[in-house]
């Protein structure tokens, strides 16, 4: 058996039902007669002879729609005029170069086609697939005849080749016990590395058996017939043979149910052995069924029947790999479910754990796509599912990895040095708030990225040829421009807010004042919002939405705001102009719209003030009329002093006076910028006089100097016995 058929079973059975859709199932051979040659001008060549037996099965083939549509596509085919053919090249280019004029085929309307063909397609694969059951009834009604002779004649030779080909294959299998046990010896109780060697060399071994009983086989087939070519049954049983021992090889490699201790994987025994089992099985129904039975079929009765007889066995396969899922779906998810723990990816996590969760709906899904695919395009069906799977597990796989390596990267955040973070202390804070949303969006580019990859392998959407044409090149640029203004915006942002911090950092020596902090904070959040606003425009034009309209909105809006809205207008107006007038600070004790107390925050359009008692008041710029600021410059401490009308009035100022002179001697004496100002008496009362007189000090203190200073005047007045009005 060649190299190259060998290696094209191979592939055709180890991916859903078989080789036999790469393939069109042997059409009667007419025969022809050489017919002599032609002499003369007008010589012709007569009509070719037919054999009857050829006829009658060209006559089958003719009244079955399926079989008749294949004839004629082979036919077309045979038609076709070959490749160095100057007006095949001639139409080649000329087809070329329409497809390059042609316009590019927007995104939205090449997914409208493709649902449409995609409905199409599967009322033709139900109409095929009930023709071809269909044709199973010429059993029953009389239409086709079974050539028992010729079933008699081949089925006792093939049945000879079929028992050589087991009994050999079980001999070099007790042969083969020998090494085997010997590796199983070696790879007990190994690490896992060293197993998967010992592992491979058993399968290494079990294909050499394979090998071997392939040999024997074809040898003594090659000897029955007597030295002449190998009879075409008796051929397609021996490439059958091979191919399906050899998945099944690898089948027992996987699960090793019967040598424990090269199990690469960690399965209870009845678990292995039970797919083993039906795989196995199911293997066999569908390479035999397939490869040998199917063209017996179709020599024995006919090519109709042995189309509706190959389906009904890809059909059956189907049902039983789809029942066999479904029946052990929850012993799988619980099998699978601790291969998640090592997983440190919360977002790979998450996918996997959603697969493990559905893996029967993928497989049953699998096999159904693979069932249509076969049933709608047979002849490259199978190339088309290699070719699918495999970029599909790889783009899966590197999807994985990607994504790993990007939850390491950001596992641990990000750590400035000791000197950064001494100037900066918050920037750290800020980069480890954005990095980790740069990256959810590289994961879901990532995602993005799987996604289309399965779409294109699978053939729903020709994201290539989308990419490659002009809207498709322009929406990528565009994509990209939009992603290229967040990232600057953000780096912008960034800066700026680091500037900010930069400027007022106390640790780096830098004096600041109230109304410095008040602005720069405001600056950052205005620039905030117009930095914000500003990239979200600029986005919006270079995904393709038109601003000018939106800005023409936004004016629109803008007016019809501004009327209802006067009030907001008129905070954000006062607001500026208070805070350029620097009438007030964060910090600040004022009095506002009739409410005095600390300034605790400053916005554009609002002032928060907290009260004496802990009350906290948000006081629109609007309402403010006028502001009382009691921390520019300097400040009084104001005390006001009852004495009676017998007191003598110089030996209470000089009360006083020795009041000032402890507090001045006292810690607060350095906030006091003047010595004492005495009034002397201000106003009469009943009960006595009432004299008064002011500290000057430094702004904010005055309230502490005041309280402090009349407990010195009461203390001085008690020593003294200069007795106080009530």
């Amino acid at each position: 058996m060649p190299i190259f058929r060998f290696l094209v079973l191979v592939v055709a059975l180890a991916l859903p039902f078989g080789a036999s859709a790469q393939t069109v199932p042997s059409l009667p051979q007419v025969a022809v007669p050489a017919q002599p040659a032609a002499t003369g001008e007008g010589a012709t060549a007569g009509p070719p002879a037919t054999s009857p037996g050829a006829a009658k099965a060209l006559i089958d083939i003719l009244k079955d729609d399926a079989a008749r549509a294949v004839l004629i596509g082979e036919l077309e085919k045979l038609a076709q005029p070959a490749v160095g053919d100057a007006a095949a090249s001639s139409s080649d280019a000329t087809t070329t170069t329409d497809a390059a004029d042609r316009p590019a085929v927007p995104l939205a309307r090449e997914i409208g086609s493709v649902t449409q063909d995609l409905s199409r397609q599967v009322v033709e694969v139900v109409l095929k697939i009930g023709r071809g059951l269909g044709n199973l009834t010429r059993l029953f009604d009389g239409s086709a005849a079974v050539n028992w002779e010729g079933v008699q004649e081949q089925g006792l030779a093939l049945a000879i080749i079929i028992v050589f080909a087991f009994a050999t294959l079980n001999v070099a299998r007790f042969i083969a016990r020998f090494p085997l046990g010997a590796v199983e010896r070696m790879a007990k109780d190994k690490p896992f590395p060293r197993r998967v060697v010992w592992s491979g060399l058993a399968l290494l071994i079990d294909w050499a058996v394979i090998g071997l009983a392939w040999f024997g086989t074809s040898a003594y087939a090659i000897a029955a017939s007597g030295g002449a070519r190998i009879d075409l049954m008796q051929s397609l049983f021996i490439d059958a043979f091979v191919v399906i021992e050899f998945l099944k090889s690898c089948l027992a490699a996987v699960l090793q149910y019967r040598r424990p201790a090269l199990r690469v994987f960690n399965l209870e025994p009845a678990t292995a052995r039970f797919w083993y089992l039906w795989l196995s099985r199911l293997i066999s129904f569908l390479g035999y069924g397939v490869l040998v039975a199917h063209p017996l079929v179709n020599k024995a009765i006919g090519f109709s029947v042995g189309i509706g007889f190959r389906l009904a066995v890809v059909l059956i396969t189907l049902i039983g790999a789809t029942i066999l899922v479904t029946a052990k779906r929850d012993d799988v998810r619980n099998g699978l479910f601790p291969l998640l723990e090592p997983v440190k990816s919360s977002v790979l996590r998450t996918i996997l754990a959603l697969l493990i969760h559905g893996w029967h709906v993928i497989v049953i899904v699998y096999l159904a796509v693979a069932f249509v695919l076969w049933v709608s395009r047979p002849f490259d069906a199978v190339d088309y599912m290699a070719w699918a799977t495999v970029e599909t597990v790889f783009a899966v796989i590197i999807g994985g990895l990607v994504d790993s390596l990007l939850s390491h990267a950001i596992s641990g955040g990000v750590r400035l040095p000791a000197d950064v973070k001494k100037t900066l202390p918050l920037l750290e804070a800020r980069l480890n708030m954005m990095v980790p949303l740069f990256f959810r969006a590289m994961r879901m580019l990532l995602v993005a990225i799987v996604v289309a990859t399965l779409l294109q392998s699978w053939g729903v959407l020709n994201l290539i040829a989308w990419f490659q044409s002009d809207g498709g090149t322009e929406a990528v640029g565009r994509i990209l421009s939009a992603v290229i203004i967040l990232l600057a915006a953000g780096g912008i942002w960034l800066a700026a807010s680091s500037w900010v911090e930069y400027r007022l950092n106390p640790s780096l020596g830098r004096i600041t004042n109230a109304r410095t902090r008040t602005l720069l904070s405001l600056f950052r959040n205005a620039f905030s919002i117009v930095l914000v606003i500003i990239a979200a425009m600029l986005t919006l034009s270079q995904l393709g939405v038109d601003i000018a309209p939106l800005v023409a909105g936004a004016g629109v809006v803008g007016l019809a705001v501004g009327f209802g809205s006067q009030k907001l207008v008129q905070d954000i107006i006062t607001g500026a102009f208070i805070q350029f007038e620097n009438a007030m600070n964060e910090g600040d004790v004022v009095t506002v719209a009739g409410l005095t107390g600390a300034v605790d925050r400053l916005t554009i359009r609002s002032v928060g003030i907290r009260d004496a008692d802990g009350v906290y008041h948000i006081i629109p710029f609007s309402s403010v009329t006028s502001v009382s600021n009691a921390m520019r410059g300097f400040a009084f401490a104001t005390a006001s002093v009852n004495v009676a009308y017998a007191t003598d009035l110089e030996e209470a100022k000089s009360a006083m006076r020795e009041a000032f002179d402890r507090l001045m001697d006292g810690p607060k004496g350095a906030v006091i910028l003047e010595p004492l100002d005495i009034w002397g008496v201000v106003s009469f009362s009943a009960a006595g006089v009432v004299m008064k007189a002011r500290i000057k000090t430094l702004p904010g203190e005055q309230w502490g100097i005041g309280r402090l200073y009349n407990e010195l005047v009461k203390n001085v007045f008690d020593e003294r016995g200069i007795t106080s009005s009530f």
